[in-house]
């Protein structure tokens, strides 16, 4: 694997092999001893995340989580607590509430 990320390194640092043709990027891949399906992948511009994973033996590191809405409160739960917040404040502050 550390042949691919130099590779990788090298692509994205030379405009000219970033650029370059199908058969000049076969043999810097050639040269820099990169596993064939992972050149393969490379040459055929391949942007398919899961393929590149699965070539790397990798899996993603993070997962997208949903909001699942708000909370149900039990009955009385949300009403109890203004309760007894109007219970202890003076008559001036119950009005507020």
């Amino acid at each position: 694997m550390p042949s691919i990320i130099k590779f990788l390194e090298r692509l994205g640092t030379d405009a000219q092999l970033r650029h370059a043709s199908q058969e000049e990027l076969a043999k810097a891949l050639e040269e820099s001893q990169v596993d064939a399906a992972l050149g393969a992948a490379i040459i055929a511009h391949s942007t398919s995340a899961d393929e590149l994973y699965a070539l790397l033996g990798l899996r993603p590191m993070f997962h997208t989580q949903e909001n699942p809405g708000p909370w149900p409160l039990p009955p009385g739960v949300a009403g109890d607590v203004v309760e007894k917040e109007k219970q202890k404040a003076s008559p001036a502050e119950q009005a507020a509430l």
